[in-house]
C-alpha cells in the first residue's frame, strides 16, 4: 500500500502543470482580484493537504501498531495538558486562517474608478439563451467621419489593458452567471436588474469564460471570451464594429429601396393595365 501511494504521488508530480489548468488549479490570474483569489486557493489547498496527510499518517500508524503481537486491552486516556496544547494549536490555526481570509477578501474587492487615473469604460453585458451580448459605450464623431453609434459584439468581449472596466451584467430571459476565472469573481445575470463588476486587466491576452448557472438545454455551450488589447487596438476594434453596422444598415436600406421601387413599378403597371380599354370596347 505505501508503495502504491508513493507511485501515485510520483505520477502526480511528473504530470505537466497544464494538465491541471482549469481543473485542479484555477486559471492564471490577470487582475489583482483574481490574484487574491488564487492566493487564497493555494493557501487553503495546502491546509487541506496537510490535514489529509496527517489523517492518513495517523491511520497508517494505527494499522501498523494493530498488525503487531497481541497486547492486553487497556484504556487510552488523554491528559489535560495534551488537550490544552491541541486546543490552543487549533485555535491559533483558525485565527491565522481567519486573518488571512479577511486580508485576501479585501484585496479581492472590485476596483473603484477613483483608484486609477484612466477614465473607466462601462460595458453592458446581457445574457440570453444561450450566448452573451456586449454593448460598448456610444462612439463619438471622429476625423474619419463615422457617425455616433452603439457598437456591440456577441461571445467575445474586447477591452483595453490597464483600464478600469465596469460591467453591468443582466439577462433578457432567465438567470445566467458570467464568469471568467482569470479576471475575478462570478457575477449573476438576473432579468430586470444590473449587477456591477469592475476590474483592471494587467496583461494583454485572451481569457476563456462560461456561464456557471444552469439555464436550459443549451447551457453547456454558453461560453465567452475576453480579449485584452492595447488602447490603440481597442479604438480600431470599435471603429471596425461601427463601420460594420453602417455597412449593414446601408445594405438593408438599399434592399428596402429596391423592393420599394419594384413595388411602385408593379403598381404602376397594374394601374396602366386597368386603365387600358378591353378588346372590343370603344368601337
Amino acid at each position: 500500500m505505501p508503495l502504491a501511494a508513493a507511485l501515485a504521488l510520483g505520477a502526480f508530480a511528473a504530470m505537466p502543470g497544464s494538465a491541471f489548468a482549469g481543473v485542479i488549479a484555477p486559471d492564471s490570474p490577470a487582475t489583482p482580484q483574481a490574484d487574491a483569489s488564487f492566493t487564497a486557493y493555494v493557501i487553503f489547498g495546502l491546509v487541506v493537504l496537510v490535514i489529509v496527510v496527517a489523517v492518513l499518517a495517523a491511520l497508517l500508524g494505527a494499522l501498523r501498531r494493530g498488525s503487531g503481537a497481541a497486547e492486553p486491552d487497556h484504556r487510552t486516556r488523554g491528559t489535560a495538558g495534551i488537550q490544552r496544547r491541541v486546543g490552543m494549536g487549533l485555535g491559533v490555526a483558525v485565527l491565522v486562517l481567519f486573518v488571512v481570509a479577511v486580508v485576501l477578501t479585501e484585496n479581492a474587492r472590485d476596483v473603484s474608478a477613483s483608484e486609477s487615473s484612466v477614465e473607466p469604460i462601462e460595458i453592458q453585458v446581457d445574457g440570453q439563451q444561450w450566448l452573451w451580448r456586449y454593448e460598448y459605450p456610444e462612439a463619438t464623431d471622429t476625423s474619419d467621419g463615422y457617425s455616433a453609434e452603439t457598437p456591440f459584439s456577441f461571445y467575445e468581449l474586447v477591452i483595453p489593458v490597464d483600464t478600469p472596466i465596469i460591467l453591468d451584467v443582466s439577462s433578457v430571459d432567465v438567470m445566467h452567471r458570467w464568469w471568467v476565472p482569470a479576471l475575478g469573481r462570478a457575477v449573476d445575470a438576473v432579468p430586470g436588474e444590473d449587477n456591477e463588476f469592475s476590474f483592471i486587466a494587467e496583461d494583454e491576452d485572451v481569457y476563456e469564460g462560461r456561464s456557471t448557472e444552469f439555464s436550459g438545454p443549451g447551457f453547456a455551450t454558453m461560453r465567452t471570451q475576453v480579449r485584452v488589447v492595447s488602447a490603440e487596438e481597442y479604438a480600431t476594434f470599435l471603429e471596425d464594429r461601427i463601420a460594420g453596422i453602417d455597412e449593414a444598415r446601408e445594405a438593408v436600406s438599399e434592399e428596402a429601396g429596391v423592393a420599394e421601387a419594384e413595388g411602385e413599378a408593379a403598381a404602376t403597371e397594374e394601374e396602366a393595365a386597368g386603365a387600358a380599354p378591353e378588346e372590343g370596347q370603344g368601337e
